[in-house]
């Protein structure tokens, strides 16, 4: 088997309200970007998959990775991890396309993705991850009503210039929600985009200080404290206090989490399979969180796709504990996180997310719905 097509299209779905990313602050996001492709073999097998766009690429972009997908076989995922390698020295990032590669094996042996993986875990339990800073009785209405839907868990982001502001928020939602949920805290340090406005920026002093309030609040983990490169200082932070460090969504290679592991900077490793390097590595990820006796809590804030494919490698290891499942209502949505796919991915009453049983990825994708919002701009 090999690939012999390539289809890409870019995603534009319209907002119903802009959403303020805590992370880029000052930016009003009006829309959710992607690029999604298609790849087809010559036995007319379709594996899809999507990334998040950064920019828009256009037809030369197609012509440029066109090389390195056309006549491989989809089977050697290991074979195409160097292609990865290779195109990334060139600016080329490529590991948003490899979980086709898995969907068309899936489809291939007529197994969903997460049992080629050896998984049998059905179910996932999710935690509701916020995405803006919103004053303290409105985020505490807002998380109540999580918690009515079924979370049993919400991530709060902090990346106030006073982080003061930010504690008093958590401390808030955790007398209001008492034993009821877990809290995660997520400070955002790991990559910060100051484009519009400058935004916070810590040190080892201050995450050190703000673990040990976080501490007394009974929060799970604090997330990305400080730069992700910065393996000394959250070795520090975990050293001086009893919280848990999670960090890894924006590290890109496999042996940068080797040296997360080695530094013992992290208990709880975030790799996203879509920006890692695919599905293989995030389970090698998975592995070595098993071996360590650390948590795999993979990032998933790209888009419902993304979301599905990071789903499948949980499923498929015991050290998976929590599913990010990014809502922020009114902008960021399901049914505008998910857009093109036929039904919006969702959390049951429990607040577990099911895994599709469908052969690959399990994506539904609604072909309308990709007309209206997508554009094809290479095929070859």
């Amino acid at each position: 088997m090999r690939i012999e097509h390539i289809e890409l299209y870019h995603v534009e779905i319209p907002l119903d309200a802009p959403f303020y990313p805590s992370w880029i602050p000052g930016y009003p996001q009006m829309f959710n970007h992607m690029t999604f492709a298609r790849l087809v073999t010559d036995e007319g097998i379709v594996g899809e998959t999507a990334g998040v766009e950064f920019q828009k690429a256009h037809a030369g972009y197609g012509s440029a990775i066109g090389p390195f997908l056309a006549g491989r076989d989809p089977f050697d995922v290991e074979g195409f991890l160097d292609v990865i390698e290779a195109a990334q020295v060139g600016g080329l990032r490529l590991c948003w396309l490899e979980p086709a590669l898995w969907d068309i094996m899936g489809k291939a042996c007529g197994q969903p993705v997460y049992r080629l993986l050896g998984g049998g875990k059905r179910r996932l339990k999710a935690y509701a991850s916020t995405g803006e800073l919103h004053p303290v009785e409105k985020r505490v209405e807002e998380v109540l009503a999580l918690r009515d839907a079924g979370f049993r868990a919400v991530k709060l982001r902090m990346h106030s210039q006073d982080f003061r502001e930010d504690l008093r928020v958590v401390e808030r939602v955790r007398e209001a929600v008492g034993d009821s949920m877990d809290i995660m805290v997520d400070a955002n340090q790991g990559w910060r985009v100051d484009l519009l406005e400058k935004g916070p920026v810590w040190d080892v002093n201050t995450a050190v200080s703000v673990a040990r309030e976080l501490e007394r609040l009974g929060v799970l983990w604090l997330e990305e404290p400080l730069d992700r490169m910065d393996y000394a200082g959250m070795r520090e932070v975990r050293e001086k206090t009893n919280m848990r460090v999670a960090a890894g969504e924006l590290n890109s290679r496999f042996q940068e989490f080797r040296e997360l592991v080695r530094n013992r900077s992290a208990d709880i490793l975030q790799p996203d399979a879509c920006m890692v390097g695919g599905i293989g590595i995030s389970k090698k990820i998975a592995a070595l969180c098993q071996a360590e006796n650390l948590t795999f809590a993979p990032h998933t804030w790209t888009n419902g796709i993304g979301l599905l494919i990071n789903m499948q490698v949980m499923a498929s290891t015991p050290a998976a504990q929590y599913c990010e499942y990014p809502i922020e209502p009114p902008g960021w949505i399901p049914e505008k996180r998910d857009a093109i796919l036929a039904e919006p991915v969702r959390i049951d009453r429990e607040g577990f997310l099911t895994l599709p049983e469908a052969p690959g990825l399990g994506l539904r994708i609604d072909e309308e719905k990709l007309s209206t919002y997508g554009e094809k701009f290479f095929s070859a």
